[in-house]
């Protein structure tokens, strides 16, 4: 199986810890945070792997070579930071024809969730599924309404306080060769970025069957200092634990 990880973000929020190192890159209980997902996508049965980097990327390449764990890579180098769909269509000609895992490189979840989604993906017969996590409000990522198992709508970045639902997308996917196209049609959101969900909310809209997965466990994008140690304490106890 092939996968994809998007990593070319800046990280601004957890400055000055990523001033001099990529966020993929910081150590959390010990490992890199891009590690753990590395882990989890290896488990899913991802062979193959595209990695798409920007700030500071040469140190990710540095870390990790072509190998890790027997998983290949290939690198993609997101020059300017025009969202998630844009950083799929770098890897396009590697993906096209096949199904593919994708994750976002700063979410992270228990690793048995990876391997999770791609039986509830072929189980379902579904041309897209992606994770859902619980959450308040879910202003700050994109918000998911379901029918059972079947995503009927997505809005990326609802305005706080707008959503009737609490599901969020939790930024883990398995996609059919179909998301191409959606891909390629997206047009640039207010913001200026081409955006993933939105994509996914086109297949939505086509009537294609996308499935909604909740994650288990603990999960975070680690986008603050209060919530990278949240996490690292989370790991720590597991470990302990085990």
């Amino acid at each position: 199986m092939k996968g994809i990880i998007l990593a070319a973000g800046r990280g601004t929020r957890l400055r000055p810890w990523t001033d001099d190192t990529p966020k993929p890159l910081l150590e959390l209980a010990g490992r890199p945070i891009l590690d753990y997902i590395l882990d989890g996508v290896a488990a899913a049965g991802v062979d193959e792997l595209s990695l798409v980097i920007g700030y500071l990327g040469e140190k990710i390449i540095s870390h990790y070579g072509r190998e890790y764990r027997g998983m290949k890579i290939r690198y993609h180098e997101q020059k300017e930071l025009l969202g998630t769909g844009h950083a799929l269509l770098l890897a396009e000609k590697e993906l096209a024809g096949c199904t593919f895992m994708l994750a976002f490189g700063d979410v992270l979840v228990d690793p048995e969730n990876y391997a999770a989604l791609v039986g509830f993906h072929e189980r379902g017969g579904f041309d897209a599924s992606i994770t859902l996590n619980h959450t308040d409000d879910p202003y700050a990522g994109a918000a998911v309404y379901m029918d059972g198992d079947r995503v009927t709508r997505l809005i990326e970045k609802p305005p706080k306080g707008t959503s009737t639902t609490n599901w969020n997308n939790r930024g883990i996917f398995v996609f059919t060769p179909v998301i191409f196209d959606e891909v390629r049609a997206l047009k640039k959101s207010p913001r200026g970025e081409y955006d993933l969900p939105t994509a996914v909310n086109q297949l939505v809209e086509k009537g294609r069957p996308v499935g909604g997965m909740p994650i288990t466990g603990f999960n975070s994008d680690v986008g603050t200092k209060e919530e990278f140690r949240e996490y690292e304490e989370y790991i720590l106890k597991k470990r302990s634990n085990a």
